[in-house]
């Protein structure tokens, strides 16, 4: 019965290993930007993930399989599934006022031809298909401030509105959620205005709380359910002996150093590319499970090892704040709220990976039947992930 269980076990992380690369879709994050114009126009443009908005579900939910398979089948099936994404884009967009909508002139969506010539400009790393949409329009007539309404099954958005009598401002929008109203100033309005009506409202913008909660839960999604790269490093860390206090010090070492460097990444003083960052990250994974294959002890060269690849992934994470920017006026909230929220969900996998494994730390088969299956598993996905991201970078 006993050899059963391993074997069972073992089947179960080879299988694993082997379907991971397919199934695993690794999310992004959509980014848009909306251009307010004073004449009363707007203009947005969107970088989605197109399939998984086709498919019409979050993308976080949606695996490579089904992608996959929409993107290998016939083209009139893809056409037909982008046809009611576009109507179900156009009917969930809304730019409000008071009650009122806007109109949307013109939507520009993703065809086949832009989805195939993604599929095969990147053949290693076809997915997600991230593909910009364009849209413009009108906003309602007389409006003083408007709100925006993105289609829920985006999943969280970066959205940064630019208006000509004010700086440029970002909001992270959750999914279904209608922004805070933004002040605009049209021609017509401006000069009424100033000749004898009162000055505009400020923007309305959020309080230090909602900013801090905005970014604990960009953090946390990073991890969970976004950062699979980062959830299998955090699980190489738990399988490495049986005992609480290796881990303990392991995670330490990773958040003090993860800390530093995305600190500093932000604060401009530290700037890598992607193209060194990505494979860096993907071969950290790779290295710290080959050495679970190796020893089932803390040794003091680990926690160096894990620190330096801490402040690898520091930069990672550094990434994707600069991508959707931060509060100017908020800016060491939103930094230290976001670096709570990924360590929520890296101990969150740490207390998942308790759950599920758990109650066998302390059994002679443990490492035989779970760790050493488990730590080649993630290493042979660590190796194929840093494989792919230096062939993708070197194109």
């Amino acid at each position: 019965m006993r050899h059963l269980l391993h074997a069972g076990w073992l089947g179960l992380w080879l299988w694993w290993a082997a379907a991971l690369p397919v199934l695993a879709h690794i999310t992004s994050l959509p980014m848009a930007t909306a251009t307010i114009q004073p004449d009363g126009k707007y203009a947005l443009d969107l970088t989605f993930d197109v399939l998984a908005f086709a498919l019409d579900d979050f993308p976080e939910n949606v695996n490579d399989l089904a992608m996959n398979e929409l993107l290998d089948g016939p083209a009139a099936t893809l056409d037909a599934r982008l046809a009611r994404a576009q109507v179900r884009f156009k009917n969930e967009f809304a730019v409000l006022e008071n009650g009122k909508s806007g109109t949307v002139e013109t939507l520009v969506f993703p065809t086949v031809a832009d989805i195939q010539r993604h599929a095969e400009a990147s053949p290693l790393l076809r997915l997600p298909v991230m593909l910009v949409l364009s849209l413009d329009g009108r906003l309602p007539q007389g409006a003083r401030s408007v709100a925006f309404r993105l289609p829920a099954k985006l999943g969280m958005v970066s959205l940064t509105v630019v208006r000509p009598e004010q700086p440029i401002g970002v909001w992270v929008v959750n999914p279904g959620e209608v922004t805070a109203p933004m002040p605009v100033m049209l021609d017509a309005m401006a000069s009424a205005s100033a000749a004898d009506g009162p000055p505009l409202p400020a923007i309305a913008e959020p309080s230090r709380w909602e900013w801090a909660r905005r970014y604990v839960v960009l953090g946390y999604v990073h991890i969970l359910p976004r950062g699979l790269d980062h959830i299998l490093f955090v699980l190489g860390l738990f399988l490495l002996g049986n005992r609480l206090r290796p881990l303990l010090m392991q995670v330490t070492a990773f958040t003090l150093a993860h800390s530093i460097t995305l600190a500093l990444s932000m604060y401009g003083i530290i700037q890598l590319p992607p193209q060194v960052v990505e494979p860096l990250i993907a071969l950290s994974i790779a290295l710290v499970a080959m050495e679970n294959l190796f020893t089932a002890k803390l040794h003091r060269w680990r926690l160096f090892v894990v620190f330096g690849f801490g402040l690898i992934h520091g930069l990672g994470f550094a990434s994707v704040l600069t991508a959707l920017g931060l509060p100017r006026h908020e800016f060491a909230t939103a930094l230290v709220s976001f670096n709570l929220g990924v360590e929520g969900g890296q101990l969150s996998v740490i207390g998942l990976a308790m759950l599920a494994v758990g109650c066998w730390r302390q059994r002679w088969w443990y490492r035989r039947a779970i760790v050493l299956p488990a730590s080649g598993a993630i290493a042979a996905v660590g190796l194929f992930w840093a494989i792919q991201r230096v062939w993708l970078y070197s194109r």
